[in-house]
């Protein structure tokens, strides 16, 4: 268990998120096209709710409104967003007025805004009532240095496992309703990093934390990885220096990518889930990897008071500042598996062996 408590996210201005991205065209004058991309400020509102009412003042639908990725509700936030507007000139966005959100600035581009376009996530958090401050500065440390299980956070899940719940119905033909696109992502998504963090979990209880023959290790930076076929010391300098990372899978229906002891770990694991694998096997989803420890980029700690601290970091797209927090203090632990058919596995217990060495 972590060794300190605080209290995280008395209020909305504790828990801050700024999407790191930059736009297609920064030159002012050379802004032109049928997309206006809009930086919003968020607070107490989700993301699809917002796109909804820019859709509405804009006059489009919904599908004409794109984002790069989905950001917490119950938090101060930032992020872009494109309306596909042809043959039209910025709206006067400055006049949309809403207790939840406002556009902060915007401007034409010719591209429209993707999903996973954006490269990282800047987070600004403040820990208040934190009980051992010796404990929270070694704990800090600790995570800076060699960094924490890079779980998928309950927020993945839904709320008490259900997303799993409905994927494992979803999968078995049980669901009477027509799934759309965005649910059926949800589900395939929820089912794959459900996976993942058993993997985790293990490898850390397990303490197998260095590459091992038949790894599938990712070059820092890039979705690329390569099989360990030699374990020599240059291999291991270069996992040591950080320009390589362990990764765990996101299963699907294609071939495994580690091979030998690490891939009967993995799969083991998995098949212990068979209504998972086989939907997802079904639905002819890529296998993919995922680091496997996540290291905080540009971390920061300042005392704003004897016992408030303000955390500063950015994490890459798709990684959770939960998985952070959790192994900082006691009040932010969460179950990473949510499912509620099964036990949830100890993952943060095992990963304290591993800072504390």
């Amino acid at each position: 268990m972590p060794p300190c408590r605080g209290q995280f996210k008395a209020s909305a201005d504790d828990f801050q998120v700024t999407e790191q991205l930059e736009l297609p065209v920064t030159d002012e004058s050379q802004q032109i096209g049928e997309h206006q991309w809009l930086w919003v400020k968020k607070t107490g509102a989700n993301t699809a709710f917002v796109a909804g009412q820019l859709a509405k003042f804009a006059g489009v639908k919904e599908r004409d409104v794109s984002f790069s990725g989905l950001k917490d509700r119950h938090a101060v936030t930032y992020q872009w967003f494109s309306v596909q507007l042809p043959g039209q000139a910025l709206l006067p966005w400055e006049t949309l007025e809403h207790p939840e959100f406002s556009v902060e600035k915007a401007a034409l581009q010719p591209k429209k805004l993707k999903t996973g376009t954006h490269r990282a996530n800047h987070f600004v958090l403040k820990i208040r009532q934190i009980d051992d401050v010796e404990a929270f500065n070694q704990r800090w440390l600790q995570i800076v240095e060699q960094g924490v299980p890079n779980y998928f956070g309950a927020q993945r899940f839904g709320h008490n496992g259900q997303n799993i719940e409905q994927a494992k119905r979803w999968f078995a033909g049980q669901l009477k309703r027509r799934l759309n696109r965005n649910q059926i992502g949800l589900y395939l998504s929820a089912a794959r990093s459900f996976l993942f963090n058993q993997v985790v979990s293990e490898r850390i209880s397990q303490q197998r934390l260095t590459p091992e023959l038949g790894d599938a290790v990712m070059l820092q930076g890039s979705q690329s990885f390569f099989v360990v076929d030699t374990l020599d010391a240059s291999l291991l300098e270069r996992y040591s220096q950080g320009d390589i990372m362990l990764t765990a899978p996101l299963p699907g229906n294609d071939k495994w990518a580690s091979t030998e002891a690490i891939a009967e770990l993995e799969q083991s694991i998995c098949q212990q889930y068979p209504e998972l694998m086989e939907g997802l096997a079904k639905q002819r989803i890529d296998h993919a990897r995922r680091p496997l420890l996540l290291k905080l980029q540009s971390p920061q700690l300042r005392w704003l008071t004897d016992d408030c601290a303000e955390l500063e970091f950015s994490l890459p797209r798709g990684s959770f500042a939960t998985s952070v927090l959790r192994e900082l203090m006691q009040d932010a632990m969460s179950t990473p598996n949510s499912n509620p058919n099964s036990e949830p596995t100890q993952g943060n217990q095992a990963h304290d062996e591993v800072v504390s060495q």
